[in-house]
């Protein structure tokens, strides 16, 4: 109980903590992510995201309460087992947004082992981010995830799990870096082994090398499917 009043304290103060600031956004980011089995070894991750924005706030701009559109994205990721718990990967990524798109190159490592009641994941990315008019962006990425069953000790189907991601993004672009920082909490549940929806709430919080920091806070909905 006193962990679920946590998680409720916390959903209730962030919203105010972003609100209460001078740059800020929220909106939702739902997606479609499928993984389809290659071959021995082999899978391709397929994932359409998009984001819509509820309220957003600038510095020396007005607020905004306006429902828009953001951007869609979609990207594909070839990843090959390398040993039982690690696999490599690589992958491009297509991004529409202002009519314009933007481009990705994705290079990916990760480290995956399921423990007696926990799934504990590392993830370790390289991204080059290429967009017309403006200058290269190069980012490190290291994502740290969690999934617990809520019954038993395994996540079985029909059954609810907890997730919590922490992601660390180290960014530079036009001889400037920066910081971004992710924390994700979220619910799933586990219709069948090849089939899953997930529900949660994300903050992000970045632009460490400005005066004010850029905050934002979404609100995840993701649908997991495996061919």
């Amino acid at each position: 109980m006193g962990r679920f009043m946590l998680t409720c304290l916390l959903v209730a103060v962030l919203p105010a903590a972003v609100f209460s600031q001078a740059n800020y956004r929220t909106g939702t980011i739902p997606q479609i992510n499928v993984n389809i089995r290659l071959a021995d070894k082999w899978k391709l991750n397929t994932k359409l995201e998009t984001r819509q924005i509820f309220f957003e706030k600038q510095p020396e701009v007005a607020k905004s309460r306006r429902l828009r559109y953001e951007r869609t994205d979609l990207s594909m990721l070839v990843t090959r087992k390398v040993s039982a718990d690690n696999s490599l990967g690589g992958g491009y990524l297509v991004r529409l947004e202002d009519r314009r798109f933007t481009h990705r190159l994705i290079q990916q490592f990760s480290n995956v082992k399921n423990l007696e009641v926990l799934s504990l994941a590392h993830r370790i990315v390289t991204d080059e981010t290429f967009s017309p008019g403006e200058a290269p962006e190069f980012r490190l990425r290291y994502r740290l995830g969690l999934e617990r069953p809520l019954n038993g000790q395994q996540i079985d189907p029909k059954e609810f799990y907890g997730k919590f991601n922490n992601e660390y993004l180290g960014l530079w672009a036009d001889g400037e870096a920066d910081l971004e920082i992710r924390g994700l909490l979220a619910l799933g549940y586990n219709a069948t082994d090849d089939n899953k929806i997930e529900l949660g709430v994300e903050y992000r919080v970045n632009d460490f090398n400005k005066s004010i920091n850029a905050q934002q806070f979404w609100l995840t909905i993701g649908w997991f499917v495996s061919i």
